[in-house]
This record gives structure tokens, C-alpha cells and sequence, in this order.
């Protein structure tokens, strides 16, 4: 059995490296690869692996170990953030998508009033671990969509661990109504016997743990806790998926949590593939065959169903069509979960064979569809909405959002995030006309009732901006964590307003050449202003004149970075070893070719009666010079080493920069 198991996981393996690696080049996820594995090497393919109960264990162990993780990655601090979107896009979608197909597999497929809502269970859920997947390769996830997908995709989970309680109920395993009670009962009852021990026992036994040092013993803990919860609910007549993820919840609850996703890390990618390679083990293509326009009917009407349902879902919570449209895309696939439900449901009864093989077909489908559907979503849905009437969408929305801007040589602010706010805290401070939008309706309402001139609606829409004035604009700042929305409105910008100044910040810098092509002004890239930070630090650090490093950083940034994203030569010379002034509260300057102060002396610059900064030293070439006379001369490349406070040292900077003419 030993040897069987080996083989097996060997062959398993192999095929899926080779078959992942693969795909990767043409860039298709490898849940696409797992789920190719196991229909390959399976008993309907090359048939290498032919133990029906063995593939069962698999799939089962697969189970466990995915719900297991996905509760380590819950957290109830995310239902808080993500509220809105939850209860309320999350509720919709769920409960219309198990309404609109239960309608539609009764009254059209003739199905059964249990199958049919046991379809509209299945159908409800989306893919959460390729759709966020996706989304944080892409840099999307805290984009408007990207919040309301996760939003939805959490309430889902949610509805996933009452309705794997409900399967058994459908499949006629618990008959009477005082069996049905209690059953929900018995899960309710597992669900507060976990949240009172996550805040008052685990954190307890964790701690003893935790203090013994030993990470062997620390992973054991994880271990005995989670697939004790698991054992647990099954003995309590639950399943053990619903059990495994009420003990990864538990440990997402702790404090200890991310030190258990570090630890647990390495095998949830590997403990995954053998969820999906198990499923397509389990797939029969011979059945799909013949059953194979039923099929391709079948994934048909579900995409659209769930895209429509999504979209309404959406649209109710964000008022906006661009957010609605992307959110329909992404979340059109049937997901893990799903195939989940299926194995349970064939097991109790409630799905049969040949709905069974249809279901994992279809899902195999749309889950190969998905990260081609994301990557297309956004000119989709341009193509969508530039065949929806604009005006007409104002109608609908029956309030008035945008008045005609009256605004001239103003700045249009995209985004009202925190990088938004301070922007607008500058242009404030500095007197100059701006005005602000953005596609969150609680930020608008909020601001709004504060006096801010700001509006809700999608810059990406032409008609928007010139309600803005961007012909009369003098400057547009767009801070929105959508890059390709970003980039139509770039270029949207731009053609309308080719004098316009514009400054997009961007996360990668990878984007930068096609935001310049596109026609931005300046780009600014959070990962480099991240490491350009950092350095300054390291070169303040070892006493670099603050002058030098400030030259160092603008020759980095006028060239958009170039520095840093092609190979170069250093164009500065490193200065000498100042490691002796690491702990002293010192400022260095060097004096530089054009400086004004060469020809001056220490005691014409007079730097301590008027900033109470000391030079306390000066290093010409290979001379240290401390405590020069007042009469010393300065002369191009003295380095000057001063003394002081925080304050005094700040305006020696200014006083050195230009001793002349500047008040102090």
C-alpha cells in the first residue's frame, strides 16, 4: 500500500511539473496544470493510476488540507474592512444566484426541487484561490474591483460552511425536522465551542508553547488543534472539511497566525495541487462526450447567469458600471469550493453520476476560461460600456453628481486615498483651485459633507472629465491603485488637453515607459521611492553630505529612474570612511565646484551666532583640519562637519546653501 501510495504521488508529481511548467510560458495558472495532471495520468487517460479508493483518499485529504488553510487566511478583521461589500454585494449574489438557478434547472433541465437547489449551491460559489491569485499577481486586489471581488468572495466562504451542514439534509441522511435542528444545532454549538476557545484557551496553550522555543513543538500544536477541530466536528456528525476550517480559524484568530501562514507556507501550494489534481483523477471524459453539447450549453448559461447576477450585485453596492462590469468577469467561474459541495453531494446522494461528471467538466471549463477572462476584462468592459449611453446611466442613477466645472487652470485629483488626501492637503496650504474624484461612495459622501469639491464618478469616462475641465485644467494627479484604468485616463487626458501637466503614481516599475508613451508627465513608483527611502537612510547613516545624497536622488529620479532600471556605472564617487561619526549628532556638507561659499571665511559665514550650528571640523583632501581659525578660507571640495540640534542643523543647511539674501 506504502509502495502504491509512492508510486502514485510520484507519478502525480512528474507529470504535473512538467505539464505546470509548461503552461507557465504561455502564462495560464496552474490550477489549469493540476486539474490537466489528473485527467492525463488518470484512469480515463493514460490510466497510470487506477485505485478509485486511493484517488478518493486523495481527494478527501485534499479537501482537508485546502479549508484548513483558506481558515488560516480568514479572519474576522477582514469581514470588518470588507462590511459593505460582504453583507450586502455578498448576500445578493449568493442568495439570486441559488434563486435564478433554481428556477432555471427546474422548470427548463426538469431536475428534482433538491437537485435543483443543490445546482443553485454549487453555481453560487467563485473560485477564491485563482481569482485572488490572479489579482495580487496583477496588483489589483486593492483596486475598487479587487475590493469588492474579495468582499464578495469571503461572504462566500462563509455560506460554504453552512452549506456543506446542509448537503447531508439534501441527501436524505437526516430525515425528520428534530434531526434537521439538530444538526444546525450541533454546528452552531462547534462554531461558539471555537470562537470561546479562540480567545480564551488557545491563546493560552499557545503561549506555553511559544515560550518553549522549540518550532518542532510549535508545529505540532498547529497540527493537533487543527485536525482536532476537524476530528472533532466529525464525530459530531459534521464533515471533517467543515471541522478543518473552523481549527484554521481558530489559529487565524491568535496572534500567532502569521507566524503559522510562515511556517505552514511551503506546503499550502503543494497541499492544493493535490486537491485539483485529485478532481481531475475523478473526471470521466467518455461521459463528457456524450453529454458534450449538453455541456458546452450548461457553461454557457451558467456564465451568464452568475455574470448577470454579479453585475446587478455589484452595481447595487458601487453605482458604477466600469467597477460592475469588471467584478461580473472576474467572478463568472464555478470555484474550489464547488467541487467540494459536488464530491459531498455525490457521496450522500444528492448528485448523480452524470450530473457529477458534468459539474467537474464545466468546472474545469470555466476555471480555465478565468485567468484569460481577467486579463481581457478591462477592454471588455470598455466595449460594453461604449455602447451604453452615458446620459442615460445619469438618468438611472437619478441624482445629479457633476455640475459643468467652472474651474480654470485648476488640478483634477483622481483618487481620495491617503496618498488623494495629502495632495490636496499641499494644494490647500498653497491657496490653488483642484478638484477631487473617486468611485467610493462612502469617501464622497463623507468629504463632501466636509465642503470638499468632490465628486463620484470614473475618470476613465471622457464625458466625466470634461465635466471636470480637463480642457481648462493645468494639471491632473492620478493616485488610483488601477493601472490599466489608470492608463486610459493617461491617455483620455492627454487627447483632450495636450498642455495639461500630469503626474500618475504607479506601483511597479515595470510600467513607467508606457505611462511616458501614453503621455504622463512625470510617473512615480511606490516600489522605487520605497528603496530610494531606504537609501537615503543607509546614506544618511554613514554621513554622506545631505547635498551629495540629494544630487544623487535627483539624478535618479529626472531620468524616471533610468538609473536604477538600466545598469550603470556610479557617477559619483563614494566619500571616505565616516564611520567614526555613526553616533555622533553631526551634519556633513561638501562644498561643491559652484558653491558660494568658496572665497568666504569661517568667520564671514559667522554659521554659529546665527543658526547656534558649530563646524567642528573641515576635511580637505587628505588633511583633517579641527576647530579651523575664523579666518580659514573655504575652498571647493572642503567637507564640513558640523555639530548641533535637529533645528540648528537645519538651518545651517539652508544658511550653507545660500548665505546670502536668505533670512534665517
Amino acid at each position: 500500500m506504502i509502495l502504491e501510495l509512492l508510486q502514485n504521488l510520484l507519478i502525480l508529481f512528474l507529470f504535473a511539473l512538467i505539464i505546470v511548467f509548461l503552461l507557465s510560458k504561455l502564462k495560464i495558472s496552474p490550477i489549469i496544470g493540476f486539474l490537466l495532471t489528473g485527467v492525463i495520468v488518470g484512469p480515463s487517460g493514460l490510466g497510470l493510476i487506477k485505485n478509485y479508493h486511493l484517488i478518493s483518499t486523495l481527494a478527501e485529504l485534499g479537501i482537508i488540507f485546502l479549508l484548513f488553510v483558506i481558515g488560516i487566511e480568514f479572519s474576522i478583521k477582514k469581514l470588518i474592512a470588507y462590511r459593505k461589500e460582504l453583507l450586502v454585494a455578498g448576500l445578493l449574489q449568493v442568495s439570486l444566484t441559488i434563486f435564478i438557478i433554481f428556477i432555471f434547472s427546474y422548470f427548463l433541465f426538469k431536475t428534482s426541487i433538491k437537485l435543483s437547489l443543490f445546482l443553485g449551491f454549487l453555481l453560487a460559489m467563485s473560485s477564491t484561490a485563482l481569482v485572488l491569485k490572479i489579482l495580487m499577481d496583477r496588483g489589483e486586489l486593492n483596486t475598487p474591483f479587487g475590493r469588492l471581488a474579495f468582499g464578495i468572495l469571503i461572504f462566500q466562504d462563509i455560506c460554504a460552511v453552512i452549506i456543506i451542514s446542509v448537503i447531508p439534509i439534501l441527501g436524505g441522511q437526516i430525515e425528520s425536522y428534530n434531526a434537521i435542528i439538530l444538526n444546525l444545532g450541533k454546528s452552531f454549538f462547534i462554531l461558539g465551542c471555537i470562537f470561546l476557545g479562540t480567545f480564551y484557551i488557545f491563546p493560552f496553550i499557545f503561549y506555553q508553547i511559544v515560550k518553549t522555543r522549540n518550532r518542532e513543538l510549535f508545529l505540532i500544536t498547529i497540527l493537533v488543534l487543527s485536525l482536532g477541530t476537524a476530528f472533532f466536528s466529525y464525530k459530531l456528525g459534521l464533515s471533517l472539511a467543515f471541522g478543518a476550517f473552523l481549527g484554521g480559524l481558530v489559529i487565524s484568530e491568535s496572534e500567532y497566525a502569521l507566524q503559522t501562514m510562515a511556517e505552514i507556507k511551503p506546503f499550502k501550494d503543494l497541499l492544493m495541487a493535490i486537491f485539483f489534481i485529485s478532481i481531475g483523477l475523478l473526471l470521466r471524459p467518455e461521459i463528457i462526450y456524450s453529454y458534450l453539447s449538453f455541456t458546452i450549453f450548461f457553461v454557457f448559461c451558467v456564465f451568464i447567469i452568475k455574470f448577470l447576477v454579479v453585475l446587478i450585485s455589484s452595481f447595487i453596492v458601487t453605482k458604477n458600471l466600469r467597477i460592475s462590469f469588471l467584478t461580473s468577469f472576474i467572478l463568472s467561474q464555478i470555484g474550489e469550493f464547488s467541487l467540494i459541495f459536488a464530491l459531498e453531494g455525490k457521496k450522500s446522494g444528492v448528485l448523480g453520476e452524470i450530473w457529477y461528471q458534468i459539474f467537474i467538466a464545466s468546472s474545469v471549463i470555466t476555471l480555465f476560461i478565468t485567468p484569460f477572462l481577467i486579463q481581457w476584462a478591462h477592454k471588455l468592459t470598455d466595449i460594453f460600456l461604449e455602447n451604453i449611453s452615458y446620459k442615460s446611466y445619469l438618468r438611472f442613477k437619478k441624482k445629479k453628481e457633476i455640475k459643468e466645472s467652472t474651474f480654470k487652470d485648476h488640478t483634477i485629483v483622481v483618487g481620495f486615498g491617503v496618498g488623494g488626501q495629502s495632495i490636496v492637503y499641499g494644494l490647500k496650504i498653497l491657496a490653488l483651485p483642484y478638484i477631487i474624484i473617486d468611485l467610493n461612495p462612502n469617501t464622497v459622501k463623507t468629504y463632501k459633507a466636509k465642503n470638499e469639491p468632490i465628486f463620484f464618478g470614473d475618470a476613465t469616462n471622457v464625458e466625466i472629465l470634461r465635466k471636470l475641465g480637463i480642457q481648462q485644467a493645468k494639471a491632473l494627479v492620478i493616485v488610483i491603485g488601477d493601472s490599466i484604468s489608470a492608463r486610459k485616463i493617461v491617455q483620455i487626458a492627454r487627447r483632450e488637453n495636450p498642455y495639461i501637466y500630469i503626474i500618475i503614481r504607479t506601483k511597479f516599475i515595470a510600467e513607467i515607459e508606457d505611462l511616458i508613451k501614453l503621455g504622463a508627465n512625470e510617473v512615480i513608483s511606490e516600489e522605487f521611492e520605497a528603496s530610494i527611502e531606504i537609501f537615503t537612510k543607509l546614506l544618511h547613516y554613514y554621513k554622506i553630505p545631505r547635498n551629495v545624497i540629494f544630487d544623487v536622488l535627483e539624478d535618479i529620479r529626472k531620468n524616471h529612474y533610468q538609473a536604477f532600471r538600466t545598469p550603470q556605472k556610479p557617477k559619483l564617487k563614494s566619500i571616505e570612511d565616516l564611520e567614526f561619526l555613526k553616533n555622533v549628532a553631526v551634519e556633513t556638507y561638501l562644498i561643491k565646484k559652484d558653491s558660494p561659499l568658496i572665497g568666504l571665511s569661517l568667520k564671514t559665514l559667522d554659521l554659529r551666532s546665527k543658526t547656534g550650528a558649530t563646524i567642528i571640523a573641515i576635511k580637505r583632501n587628505e588633511e583633517f583640519l579641527v576647530n579651523p581659525s575664523p579666518n580659514f578660507i573655504f575652498k571647493e571640495g572642503d567637507l564640513l562637519i558640523i555639530i548641533g540640534t535637529d533645528k540648528q542643523l537645519n538651518k545651517a543647511w539652508t544658511i550653507l546653501n545660500n548665505p546670502f539674501n536668505l533670512p534665517i
